[in-house]
């Protein structure tokens, strides 16, 4: 077929064409290096010629050949996303721009296989917004929405991740088998990692049944079978966890699978802690003759039940180097969730200025042909430049404020205790405590764990700020002594928990009280927590009977920082509103001679006030 199209060719730039695709056909079979002289002779061809749409569209298909095959076998990233990048180039300046989107996912792909996940996210938009903007078919969208999706889910932005696999899904019908399975085996893992693990054997068990359906029992299944047995593992099920892990195992021992050998090992060294057979995780570990998996899910994963294991065999030193490095990669990912965040509002600027030119020309072409129409013409498309100028302003001032929102987390963030530096300081003291002094160290561990883990939402739960709080005074309890009395009035946790609080707050109010009123103060100490759920709004009161507030006296960094937190913050939510604003206000309060008999402050938050 390629040597009759060959043969037929009108010029060389069709000849060019059909000759390029013997480069496919050897990079499909078992000797893809001879691809490669039919891309250079190609290459040399373009070269040669005059640039112009053809040959460029030419030279653009050459190089992505090229592109997937230093991918595939020389694994040089940098090599792979510069072609990509030139054949992106090219291909905007030819005539076959339909393929703009396949090779902004290629990009895409490549800058995921180095961990930018802002720029692999950036791609993949700018590939929807070709689809949209060359008009093609919706279907086009399928492998863009599931890729980014995937770097959502990655970064644990969970509720972008899941609007994405929810775009994906409009298209399940329409997929190919192997791609139904791809599918359904991420959006899985999408439950997993969220620990919804009963939506999670949901989905699993739906594609169990897929695979069986059209007789698939290869690595496909065996993937399948080894989240099914992680899923049940977290479900309590060990039974089943067992029946599902030793089915994989067997496909990935035959297949020399060892990234599956690795994750099976996880989740027996889990099962033996679980049995109160400890003795055996040596064993397993001691039977895998390869390296860890470069993965960063897997690694997690076997980190997660290797603490269970030092915690029930008393190993706390080795459970906070675990922690420590679970912490680690977890502020890598908010830091490439920040970076992202910011690359996708200039994206979205971007492309927003270009609709905007790209309008402000159309309405340029319309007045050269409608000249007839004269002044009138000519005052209705100002009207409309203006608006969609007033239009562009008001879309960046939001934007901008978002912005400030997620500089604000990050300066919250930086604000906080550095976890390395804790860890290494806790490290060298562990070998000299007892074992109640080890297990406070971890109950103190744990809360600051919760702590990082809240901040870096903008939004939680009332119930879940009430708990941590809860938490937290029971740690300071000691430090207060036997007359300290705390007291919490609250609703249901039903109804605190469709309450939505901007992270920390109560806990930086509860905090201030105990540090700058009932710290020091003699005679009985009490500190309240009131929450009252009223119709449009919720007020929550922290109220201590200490010494009073007086901002003038008040010189820790940190107390000030806190409150200029929650005042800073209130500032940019109401900015987004045009009624029912979010208050702060903290009072003294006084006793029946008008001396002062404690602190009172108070949130108001409207019902409508959502992440």
């Amino acid at each position: 077929m390629i040597a009759g199209g060959m043969a037929s060719a009108v010029d060389s730039l069709t000849w060019y064409g059909y000759y390029l695709r013997y480069a496919r056909y050897y990079y499909l079979s078992q000797t893809p290096d001879s691809m490669l002289p039919y891309i250079d002779r190609t290459l040399d061809f373009a070269d040669s010629r005059k640039p112009g749409p053809a040959v460029n569209g030419i030279k653009a298909f050459a190089l992505e050949l090229k592109a997937d095959y230093s991918h595939m076998y020389r694994k040089n990233h940098d090599e792979v996303i510069g072609l990509h990048t030139e054949a992106y180039d090219l291909m905007m300046r030819s005539d076959n721009k339909g393929s703009l989107p396949e090779i902004c996912a290629n990009l895409a792909d490549a800058y995921a296989q180095i961990s930018d996940m802002a720029q692999a996210a950036a791609w993949y938009r700018r590939a929807l917004f070709l689809v949209d903007s060359l008009k093609m078919p919706d279907t086009k969208n399928i492998t863009l929405y599931l890729g980014l999706a995937n770097i959502y889910m990655q970064l644990k932005d969970y509720d972008s991740s899941l609007r994405y696999y929810q775009e994906t899904s409009r298209y399940y019908d329409l997929m190919a088998p192997n791609m139904q399975a791809y599918y359904l085996n991420n959006f899985g893992n999408y439950y997993y990692f969220r620990k919804d693990y009963g939506e999670a054997l949901k989905v699993f068990l739906r594609l169990e049944s897929m695979l069986d359906k059209y007789g698939n029992d290869g690595m496909a299944m065996a993937t399948c079978r080894v989240n099914l047995a992680d899923v049940y593992l977290n479900l309590g099920d060990d039974l089943k966890a067992e029946e599902y892990v030793a089915q994989a195992e067997r496909f990935f021992a035959g297949h020399s699978v060892y990234a599956g050998m690795y994750y099976a090992n996880s989740i027996r060294i889990a099962l033996a802690v679980k049995a109160g057979r400890p003795h055996e995780v040596g064993k397993i570990i001691a039977s895998e003759k390869f390296a860890a998996p470069g993965d960063h899910a897997l690694v997690g994963i076997r980190n997660k039940y290797m603490r269970l294991y030092h915690e029930s065999t008393g190993g706390w030193k080795a459970a906070l180097r675990s922690l420590e490095d679970e912490m680690r990669v977890s502020d890598s990912i908010e830091e490439a969730r920040s970076h992202m965040r910011a690359s996708e509002i200039m994206q979205r600027l971007k492309e927003d200025t270009l609709l905007l030119h790209h309008a402000i020309e159309m309405n340029a072409k319309d007045i050269e042909l409608r000249n007839m129409w004269g002044v009138v013409a000519a005052i209705v498309v100002l009207t409309l430049v203006v608006a969609m100028l007033w239009g562009t302003y008001t879309y960046k001032r939001k934007l901008r404020t978002e912005m400030d929102m997620m500089y604000l987390r990050l300066a919250n963030v930086r604000n906080r205790i550095s976890p390395h530096f804790m860890f290494n300081v806790l490290n060298n003291h562990m070998h000299t405590m007892r074992a109640e002094e080890r297990e406070r160290l971890m109950m103190l561990v744990k809360l600051l764990r919760a702590d990082l883990d809240m901040s870096r939402n903008m939004f939680i739960s009332l119930a879940d700020e009430i708990n941590f709080v809860k938490y937290y005074v029971d740690i300071e309890k000691p430090i207060l002594g036997d007359d300290f009395e705390f007291t919490v009035e609250v609703p249901d946790d039903g109804t605190l928990s469709e309450i939505s609080v901007p992270s920390m707050f109560v806990q930086i109010l509860v905090e201030n009280s105990i540090k700058h009123g009932l710290k020091g103060k003699d005679g009985t100490k009490r500190l309240i927590i009131k929450v009252d759920a009223l119709p449009g709004c919720t007020v929550v009161t922290v109220a201590d009977n200490g010494n009073g507030f007086d901002m003038s006296r008040v010189r820790s960094d940190r107390t000030r920082t806190g409150l200029d937190i929650i005042r800073h913050t209130i500032r940019i939510i109401n900015e987004r509103r045009k009624r029912n604003f979010m208050r702060f206000d903290i009072s003294n309060l006084t006793d029946g001679d008008g001396n002062t008999a404690g602190c009172e402050a108070r949130l108001t938050i409207p019902a409508d006030v959502r992440p």
